[in-house]
């Protein structure tokens, strides 16, 4: 689950980040880019029920705690890119000790995304059958494959022809 989120969140944060850099100065921006996060949070969500066979019952186990997850996940992250950037952003020249605080920062993410992975992982195999939670690591990965992909159709479809 490690990777394959990670994927997912870099993915769905990279898409809200163009999305933002995209959207009218003077709109709503910030409605619009949450709103874009539900509409990819109910597509993934609706992708992983197809793909593991989840019963209704499992489905309403399910979702909130997945939600739960990737809230914690999409935090974590969150405040590793926030460190990064007031500290790229600072009008202060910074020293040896705050690049290493905020390298030490970023290089945490991934282990504390373990951290709230794993202790999910437990409470998905109380939901899901073995078949299930391994059909849920698959759907995974192919929505992270996904997303990329769109990305990457997106970002060629935008280059111009020379």
């Amino acid at each position: 689950m490690n990777k394959s989120l990670s994927a997912i969140f870099f993915s769905v944060l990279f898409l809200c980040s163009s999305l933002a850099a995209h959207a009218d100065k003077n709109s709503n921006a910030p409605q619009q880019e949450n709103k874009w996060i539900t509409e990819v949070r109910n597509y993934k969500h609706a992708f992983l029920i197809k793909e593991t066979g989840m019963t209704e019952a499992q489905q309403k186990e399910f979702i909130p705690l997945y939600t739960e997850m990737e809230d914690k996940v999409y935090s974590t992250n969150r405040e590793a890119r926030n460190l990064e950037q007031q500290l790229s952003s600072s009008q202060e020249e910074a020293n040896d000790e705050n690049y290493a605080s905020v390298a030490t920062a970023l290089s945490q993410v991934k282990e504390k995304e373990a951290e709230i992975e794993n202790h999910y992982f437990e409470l998905f195999s109380k939901i899901l059958s073995k078949k299930q939670m391994f059909l849920l690591k698959r759907a995974e990965n192919r929505f992270s494959i996904e997303m990329l992909n769109h990305n990457k159709r997106s970002k060629s479809s935008k280059a111009p022809n020379n």
